[in-house]
């Protein structure tokens, strides 16, 4: 279990402040500021979207994928953003903010590792909104939206350390759920911080749900049966999805029946929807710019 100290969040706010220093394009720039000051409805938010080509095609995209399956193809903003509701569209928004920043000046292994990062978060968003519709234990959108920043922490520890941290994210033997502390410990030589002290700077910051806060300072010690356990399950989840030759496979099904069960679900309830999962995977990661890996 992480120990916060002062040390580890003055740390943690110092990169977070110089994050935020590197402006994005105006438009975004425009955006991040009504999302910073937490008082910007859902139209306005449509309105400063529009100015941001790139990021009007990801929210349209968004709305007629599968994951949505609208009855008629959504042609506007205003009802993309009727259809994703308050709670995904600002965290999309925010997660393009986020990870946008300093792209063109990381090296091709920042950039892989940049790339690994936001295509894990997408994975574990969709497998935490279907966890939370099978087991009712959390808000779909809402888990949605945790799995998609639950991670962020990691983007600004990138940014500010660079290959080194890149080569920590790319390994994926250091990312074994059963050795978080290691993690975190490896996380503070490198940067002198963790990915869940940054969360938790930003969270404040940037005035989250207290729900979604929680999630991004303590996923890795989760309580049991909280947001913060379900987004875990995601997480051990999409490593069984994803990258199935890591650890011993036997292994990782055991931890991954004990974290369902934690829920509810059965191993064969969720088999039944990995097909499903795949597919979404890959439409998703399309709409975020990610190559599948």
């Amino acid at each position: 279990m992480e120990v916060l100290t002062s040390t580890t969040l003055d740390r943690a706010r110092q990169i977070v402040q110089h994050a935020h220093a590197i402006s994005p394009s105006a438009s975004l720039l425009r955006l991040e500021q009504q999302l910073r000051q937490g008082d910007s409805n859902v139209r306005q938010l449509a309105k400063l979207i529009d100015g941001s080509p790139a990021l009007a095609a990801r929210v349209l995209r968004m709305a007629n994928s599968a994951f949505y399956a609208p009855a008629e193809p959504v042609t506007t903003l205003s009802r993309a953003v009727a259809l994703l509701g308050d709670t995904v569209l600002r965290q999309l928004v925010l997660t393009s903010l986020i990870v946008s920043r300093r792209a063109g000046n990381r090296s091709s292994r920042e950039a892989l590792a940049a790339a690994r990062l936001t295509g894990d978060a997408v994975r574990s968003a969709l497998v935490g909104k279907m966890l939370g519709q099978m087991s009712r234990a959390a808000d779909p959108d809402t888990a949605f939206a945790a799995g998609l920043l639950h991670d962020l922490g990691h983007v600004y520890l990138l940014g500010d350390v660079g290959e080194r941290y890149a080569s920590y994210l790319l390994d994926p033997h250091a990312h074994d759920a059963r050795n978080a502390a290691g993690q975190l410990e490896m996380e503070i030589e490198l940067s002198g911080t963790t990915h869940q002290d940054v969360g938790a700077v930003f969270s404040y910051e940037w005035n989250l749900p207290p729900v979604i806060a929680r999630v991004l300072w303590d996923h890795h010690n989760p309580s049991p049966g909280s947001l913060g356990a379900l987004i875990a399950t995601a997480d051990i989840l999409v490593r069984e999805l994803s990258y199935p030759t890591v650890v011993d496979s036997a292994d990782r099904q055991l931890e991954g029946d004990a974290a369902l069960m934690a829920f509810g679900v059965t191993r064969e309830h969720w088999e039944e929807r990995t097909t499903t999962v795949r597919e979404q995977f890959q439409e998703l990661l399309s709409i975020f710019d990610v190559r599948a890996s």
